[in-house]
């Protein structure tokens, strides 16, 4: 999505190879910024970092240059002579950065009654903006100094590149104790009650959609991937009997018309598929996928369903979301419904399994099995994770187990009503 910040533009785009690719532009003259777009080639794109890190980079970079803009700032000037930003500018950075600038376009009623957009944005991206503006102006500083920094220079330039990230706002740890650790048992009973096909609480209405919701669900419940694998899929990752499917990485592909393409994080791998997920994936082809206009165009398995200009294309990463959202607007139970949360509860049937066996593998074992089915690379540390959650839960309800066993009402104690 192309952003607009004062004078610059970011513009997303795909290239005749499949690369995705960004460029910053001044807005008047449409003419790409030189020492921004180096940047973001040389040190984001050259890393193998995807078209959403290129593009946080450069809307870090906006906001850098709307500030120097609005105060009339030169800044390659200000680098040459070496005079750096002062800390009550950087606290003024800082400022700006917590700023929500309007999308180009985009009109809003002053009178409307509907939900304002904050003034603010959140922390997490004044953080994301303050790091990305710390590491730009580090790049350009060393860049048009070229051989010419002296200790002196160096030693300025580190502190304000330090100066604008102990201004960043505190990235306080997560709390584990509220971490997502998936759906129970009933939550997923009420999911399969509110996706299944006919089903009255299905907020969806057309058949098609319905089975093909229905089939993206029980793929990341039953198999554990991630909504970047679950899009990628291709009707030619199955074997022929349809036993397992391939989980693969496709970075940059050409015939993927979505701009924003969906991304495979994890390791390739091959995932086990039982029967009634086969049938039920071979179903969604012949009875709707393949009757779709332009759909027998590419492979990608599902596929937008409604009448459009996108209609026949591989989903894309918003219409992913946006059935998660429409379907956890249906009962209080899905309220906290994304894609993830169903990884997750995949990770905690994997140990509950586990732990139901007469003789279990022992937990290295398990770690090396939950790494491959899961596409981490062993000794990641992130197998151990899970196992240690569901070693968590157990304690939990051999407490409960054990106060219920204790515990003692007095016969004289009165309930408030």
């Amino acid at each position: 999505m192309a952003q607009l910040v004062k004078n610059t533009r970011v513009k997303a785009f795909v290239m005749g190879s499949g690369e995705r690719y960004c460029l910053l532009f001044d807005a008047q003259t449409r003419h790409p910024l030189y020492y921004p777009n180096l940047y973001v080639t040389t040190q984001v794109r050259n890393n193998s970092l995807s078209l959403a890190a290129m593009e946080t980079a450069l809307n870090g970079i906006q906001v850098l240059l709307a500030f120097c803009d609005g105060r009339g700032i030169d800044l390659e000037g200000r680098i040459l002579r070496r005079d750096f930003f002062a800390p009550n500018e950087l606290d003024a950075i800082r400022d700006a950065c917590q700023k929500r600038f309007a999308e180009p376009n985009r009109q809003i009623d002053p009178k409307s009654t509907a939900l304002q957009i904050p003034a603010c944005v959140g922390k997490s991206a004044e953080y994301t903006r303050l790091t990305e503006i710390a590491e730009y102006l580090h790049w350009y500083s060393q860049i048009l100094l070229r051989g010419r920094v002296d200790r002196e220079t160096s030693t300025q330039i580190r502190q304000m590149v330090a100066g604008l990230k102990v201004r960043r706002p505190r990235n306080r740890k997560r709390n584990q104790l509220k971490r997502q650790d998936g759906f129970d048992d009933s939550q997923m009973a009420k999911l399969w009650e509110v996706v299944t096909a006919g089903s009255e609480s299905n907020p969806f209405i057309r058949p098609d959609i319905q089975l093909r919701n229905y089939v993206m669900v029980a793929v990341l419940a039953y198999v554990g991937n991630r909504g970047g694998e679950l899009l990628n899929i291709r009707t030619t990752d199955f074997d022929s009997d349809f036993t397992h499917i391939i989980i693969a990485r496709r970075h940059d592909e050409a015939d993927d018309t979505r701009l924003y393409q969906p991304l495979v994080k994890t390791l390739d791998r091959k995932a086990p598929i039982n029967p009634t997920l086969a049938k039920l994936i071979l179903q969604y082809i012949k009875d709707f996928r393949n009757k779709v206009p332009n759909a027998r165009r590419h492979d990608y398995l599902f596929v937008t369903h409604k009448e459009g200009p996108t209609q026949g294309q591989p989903i894309s990463i918003s219409a992913y979301q946006k059935m998660f959202r429409t379907i956890a607007s249906t009962a209080s139970e899905l309220a906290d419904l994304h894609g993830h949360a169903l990884r997750h509860t995949w990770n905690r049937k994997f140990s509950e399994l586990m732990d139901a066996m007469k003789d279990p593998p022992s937990p290295e074992k398990q770690e090396q099995i939950r790494s491959y089915l899961q596409g981490w690379m062993e000794g990641s540390g992130t197998a151990a994770a899970y196992n240690k959650r569901f070693n968590e839960w157990k304690a939990m309800q051999a407490g409960l187990t054990l106060q219920q066993s204790m515990i003692r009402v007095p016969e004289n104690l009165h309930y408030a009503n």
